[in-house]
């Protein structure tokens, strides 16, 4: 096997999905460098989120994997994630919160879990790890939502607890599988932006970011593979794709916006989390 330490975070040989006799995805082949913020987008239909769930072992009993996934050089490929060693394991943030979180156990309680079982902090020091978190997700009064369940907050403080949840893990990648689609505007702006400052950084998890929403995606990420029809049409850096889309979806995409919507990942400058900057969502 091949040393952790000269793998990409995430390399996808030659993947192929099947449900029952349909394939959906055929050959798909790409790796997620460590550092990087990597956009997967597609149309309805074109099996970006059943790639999601196969490399975060999240596919439906249906599906048949085939092909090789490696997460820090550790083969998963039809591994569950409940099977795979914690190495090898992603985080994840998904557009149904609700489904995300346990809607019986507070905030605070499924903040807790990842900071006992993987830092060893006691219950004192997890829930204080936990407040913290939840403020630099830009939340009003953290000390307070901590003690809520899921269902009595919205949307987007939703939203910024899954991704605390899956940063509180400290994954090597994070699979975000269209996070702000359920989000109003203003705050799928703020999403973006904190997935921008808690992704591809030194000491900061890669991003896989998959969506339909090329204006999303430039906002956030370097270099896009465009999937269609369950295979790979297009890649290479977004700034290149949006200059001069060559697949059909991808210049559809491009044409459906307005340039001022367009703004290469690289052309925003890379701010420090722990400056507030964004509105506080109480």
């Amino acid at each position: 096997m091949t040393s952790p330490a000269y793998d990409p975070v995430l390399r996808v040989d030659d993947l192929r999905i099947r449900l029952g006799q349909r394939p959906v995805v055929e050959g798909l082949s790409f790796e997620v460098e460590a550092g990087e913020r990597v956009c997967l987008i597609g149309p309805s239909g074109s099996g970006k989120s059943l790639t999601a769930g196969a490399i975060l072992g999240l596919t439906p009993p249906a599906a048949r994997i085939d092909g090789t996934i490696r997460l820090n050089g550790l083969e998963v490929g039809g591994l569950r994630a409940t099977r795979r060693p914690a190495l090898a394991r992603a985080g994840m943030v998904f557009q149904n919160t609700q489904a995300a979180l346990n809607p019986l156990v507070s905030v605070g309680a499924q903040l807790r879990e990842p900071y006992v079982r993987f830092h060893g902090l006691s219950r004192r020091e997890a829930q204080q790890a936990a407040v913290a978190l939840l403020g630099r997700m830009m939340i009003a009064e953290p000390e307070r939502v901590v003690r809520r369940s899921p269902a009595e907050l919205s949307g987007g403080q939703r939203q910024r607890v899954c991704l605390a949840l899956a940063l509180a893990c400290r994954p090597s990648l994070i699979v975000a599988d269209e996070p702000t689609t359920a989000l109003d505007v203003l705050t799928q702006a703020e999403v973006l932006s904190l997935l921008r400052e808690t992704t591809g950084r030194a000491g900061a998890p890669a991003l896989l970011f998959i969506s339909h929403d090329m204006a999303a995606a430039s906002r956030l990420c370097e270099r896009a593979l465009v999937l269609d029809g369950g295979r790979l049409v297009e890649q290479g850096p977004l700034a290149d794709i949006i200059a001069a889309p060559q697949h059909r979806f991808s210049r559809e995409l491009v044409a459906a916006l307005g340039t001022h919507e367009l703004l290469p990942a690289s052309a925003e400058p890379q701010r420090q989390m722990e400056e507030p900057r964004l509105r506080a969502v109480g």
